[in-house]
């Protein structure tokens, strides 16, 4: 099927090669063009700054501003405290508070080099996990969070699977970081 997007966004983003799948393009569409239709992306702060692999993304974020939505960069100072398994045959390091906090100063620098944080309809906004996951206290977690995750589905995850099949350790810390990320 051959979409013909309404909205700016969606058309320079099919236009770019920005767009391989889409589930509801018509939905999508009709939000854009409703307004300043918000779209975050998530990083977690293990480094100092981005690579070019994060390229795409802070693209799709710089032109959905250019055609009037609101971009979110949404860094992961509470999911980084844990470390995400994903690609990794060993664990993480577990980074101090500080090198955290310094990691995200060095990607908000990043960012306001493409996005224009500020007041407004279409001002970006970076907003931190640790915002709300440092408040989470762990038996409520557990009863209110937890039980709607089932562990048969978060064995089937790639990023879990591959670590078992290779018989590679995988901690309890890590195992969790998918639903703190969720």
């Amino acid at each position: 099927m051959t979409y013909h997007p309404k909205s700016e966004f969606i058309h320079t983003m099919m236009q770019r090669g920005f767009l391989a799948d889409c589930t509801d393009y018509q939905g999508l569409d009709d939000a854009l063009m409703k307004g300043a239709a918000p779209a975050y992306v998530g990083y977690d702060a293990t480094a100092k700054s981005l690579h070019v692999g994060h390229l795409v993304n802070i693209m799709m974020l710089r032109w959905l501003q250019k055609c009037g939505g609101k971009p979110i960069t949404l860094m992961g100072g509470g999911t980084t405290k844990v470390g995400d398994p994903s690609f990794r045959s060993d664990e993480r390091p577990l980074l101090t508070p500080e090198a955290i906090n310094d990691n995200i100063e060095g990607i908000r620098q990043v960012f306001a080099q493409y996005l224009d944080y500020g007041e407004g309809e279409t001002g970006a906004l970076m907003l931190n996990n640790a915002e709300w996951l440092d408040e989470l206290n762990y038996l409520d977690f557990l009863r209110d969070i937890g039980r709607h995750f089932s562990i048969n589905r978060m064995l089937s995850f790639e990023s879990v699977k591959s670590r078992l099949d290779r018989e590679q350790s995988l901690s309890f810390l890590e195992f969790n970081y998918m639903i703190l990320q969720a």
